[in-house]
């Protein structure tokens, strides 16, 4: 793993020749990709193709058995899980200051997870213990929690799989709304090609085991027509479905 400290470097992350396998199964031989993107990059594929284990790579989570990754932001990075997995015996606000660095002082900390707080609705809740919380209120907590360091590179992977829709698009506009503020770069894996759509500058479209790329697609829809009723929403949605079944 290979790191930098300049925040305006271009390249987010490579995967330089990379191999991986879970026993006799291999998920990437000699694969490689290259994310320059100031914006928000999606790993776009089916369950089990190895995009989850392409971004534990980058974060440092798995160790190939050969090749390289360079992730400049190794050390500024925040993850966002499928599951909120919040410390169960810490509260809300304690959670959210438990991923700020060491370095900050305390009060600093507090009122940074406070601030984070009240940006995703959960001001009124931060003494609660995540047992006493709802799902969607979980996954808000745990969306503070990995904005709160302002990291130079968000990981998310497939942060709303399994909610239904009426929890998912608050959650999704949520964090589109905290990209915008923050200008974070952001790698998302998905399943989900209308969510790859929503959020993704550029949709890189994956298939496997082993891994490969499909189609590396810049997204058209500017960022205002990003819903289901423009015309390039719907060619770019029936482009990748056709590309998916093919």
């Amino acid at each position: 793993m290979t790191e930098a400290g300049e925040k305006g470097a271009l390249v987010v992350i490579k995967w330089k020749n990379l191999d991986f396998s879970y026993g006799n199964l291999s998920i990437l031989k000699n694969f490689s990709l290259e994310l320059d993107d100031p914006g928000v990059s999606v790993l776009l594929g089916p369950s089990g193709c190895g995009k989850t284990t392409l971004l534990n790579l980058a974060a440092g989570l798995r160790i190939p058995a050969a090749g390289q990754v360079e992730n400049p932001y190794f050390r500024k990075q925040s993850y966002l899980f499928q599951k909120p997995r919040l410390l169960p015996w810490k509260s809300v606000l304690e959670n959210v200051v438990f991923s700020l660095p060491e370095s900050m002082a305390e009060a600093e900390k507090y009122h940074k997870a406070l601030d984070t707080l009240k940006l995703v609705g959960l001001e009124g809740f931060a003494d609660y213990i995540p047992r006493e919380l709802s799902g969607g209120m979980e996954q808000r907590a745990a969306i503070a929690r990995a904005f709160a360091p302002e990291a130079d590179l968000l990981l998310m992977d497939e942060p709303f799989k399994g909610l239904d829709l009426k929890m998912k698009m608050p959650l999704l506009e949520l964090i589109l709304k905290l990209l915008k503020l923050r200008r974070t770069r952001t790698i998302l894996v998905s399943h989900d090609v209308r969510e790859a759509i929503l959020m993704g500058d550029r949709i890189i479209l994956l298939q496997g085991p082993s891994l490969r790329v499909r189609e590396n697609i810049v997204n058209p829809c500017a960022a205002g027509e990003r819903t289901m009723e423009h015309q390039a929403f719907y060619d770019l949605e029936q482009r990748l479905y056709k590309l998916i079944l093919e």
